[in-house]
């Protein structure tokens, strides 16, 4: 007999096989956490590449990465989209392959590892310290959630992606620590703090990792965009923070090494590392 999981898998597959895209993404789309607009955007040019070249996303050709570089990079007006586009398209189907593993539809992320452009930098400077603690301080007073989310981005440099897939299960509350990106984390006392409330809610140490369920509430990476951009208002912070120079403003104040940050890849950090160093030093200099 079939069960439900194995049904869904069933029809997951066959969404992809027939490169129905609108169906992959009305499946899993509380497993990609992006907005649907977003999730097309960056899944379309690769589907209706392999439909047009007959390529099997489930089991792709030897030389995929190589042949990921056209519908990761074309753009509809001809020369090559952005680095930043690239990077986000190849970040939805890295996400989405990951999503096909945990329904068991295949062993391995096909895309991991794909050649990329390394990505475009804002140069505005980042938020002092000072700022962040009254954006925090805001945050404490009106949204325990919110709150705790604020504190896992710049305490532990979590991305937004990981901190809406985040689910109880992933934390050890007994030795303070959490599994992300394949590495572990120790977790800060000021994130065990934040934490607090939420894991009350869930039912306390004991049975909230039991549960497996999410730990933030959020529909989206736009809802906690807009929650932080209506904090940053009430906290009269101009210009305003985003989750991005949160995170580097992480890396910047609690250096560590790579996986304390979520960082699987040393090169990676590295890079995210020195660009936050050379935003810090911009801000001295203005």
């Amino acid at each position: 007999m079939i069960g439900p999981d194995d049904e869904r898998a069933m029809k997951l597959a066959q969404a992809v096989h027939t490169f129905n895209l609108e169906q992959v993404i009305g499946m899993l789309r509380e497993e990609l956490h992006r907005p649907v607009p977003q999730l097309r955007a960056n899944l379309r040019p690769v589907f209706e590449a392999a439909q047009a070249q007959a390529i099997d996303l489930l089991s792709p050709p030897a030389d995929f990465h190589g042949w990921l570089q056209t519908p990761l990079r074309q753009i509809q007006t001809g020369g090559e989209a952005r680095a930043n586009t690239i990077r986000a398209r190849y970040a939805t189907l890295k996400q989405l392959y990951d999503a096909l593993i945990d329904l068991g539809l295949i062993d391995g992320n096909p895309a991991h590892g794909c050649p990329l452009p390394p990505p475009e930098h804002s140069q505005a400077p980042l938020p002092s310290a000072a700022d962040i603690q009254r954006l925090l301080a805001e945050a404490g007073a009106t949204d325990a959630e919110l709150f705790a989310a604020l504190t896992l981005v710049y305490q532990q440099a979590f991305q937004l992606t990981e901190l809406l897939a985040l689910r109880w299960s992933a934390l050890d509350f007994s030795r303070a620590e959490l599994m992300r990106a394949r590495t572990i984390t120790a977790l800060r006392p000021e994130s065990l703090t934040a934490l607090g409330p939420l894991l009350s809610r869930a039912g306390g140490p004991l049975h909230a990792p039991q549960k497996a369920q999410r730990v933030f509430s959020f529909k989206n990476a736009d809802d906690l965009r807009l929650q932080l951009w209506k904090v940053c208002q009430a906290a009269s912070l101009s210009p305003t923070i985003g989750p991005r120079e949160l995170r580097l403003a992480s890396l910047r104040d609690f250096p560590q090494a790579p996986p304390g940050s979520g960082f699987s890849n040393p090169q990676s950090y590295e890079r995210a590392l020195r660009h936050a160093t050379a935003l810090a030093e911009r801000k001295r200099q203005n």
